[in-house]
């Protein structure tokens, strides 16, 4: 009879530290994000030396050809969206933040926007090609299912802002 409690003991003690070792990384809570925090800041930022006006979301699902077979991502990857672009003038400059379903959709989602950067750059060749150029190698970051994509002026510190932001941290480009 002791024999069979010992076993009980150490079948239960293995099953707690199995069930304890397999929920550390996994079990940590993906950070939400605040879109609109996100999208002040780079609104705001000074990288982007034209006016940005803000497209609505379903707009966004169309322009990166989520119902389309050029893509893998479908518009049921898209949870929501913020992009902000150049209405008035002819500059490159954007910013489109997305939030997938989950981390595989995001990476669907990214490949969605190397493909709408391809067209772009298509777009503006024949006209602009200073913009053209600026397509070949956007800002683009991704975070679990969080994506980040950016055309401004100054790519490096544009690039750094977006980083930080898509890591969670907030504040102005100035700020560390």
């Amino acid at each position: 009879m002791m024999r069979k409690q010992l076993w009980t003991m150490v079948l239960a003690a293995l099953l707690l530290f199995f069930l304890c070792a397999c929920g550390g990384e996994g079990a940590q809570k993906e950070p939400e994000l605040d879109l609109d925090a996100m999208a002040e800041t780079l609104r705001t930022c000074g990288y982007f030396s034209d006016v940005m006006e803000r497209v609505d979301s379903i707009s966004v699902s169309e322009m990166l050809l989520l119902s389309e077979d050029r893509t893998e991502a479908a518009p049921e990857d898209l949870v929501d969206s913020r992009y902000y672009g150049v209405t008035t003038g002819v500059t490159a400059n954007q910013f489109i933040l997305l939030e997938g379903t989950d981390a595989e959709a995001a990476e669907r989602l990214e490949q969605a926007l190397r493909t709408y950067a391809e067209d772009q750059k298509s777009g503006f060749d024949l006209y602009f090609p200073e913009q053209a150029a600026r397509f070949e190698d956007p800002v683009l970051v991704r975070q679990g299912k969080y994506v980040l994509f950016a055309i401004g002026e100054d790519k490096e510190p544009l690039a750094d802002l977006c980083e930080r932001l898509i890591q969670g941290e907030t504040g102005s480009p100035n700020e560390s």
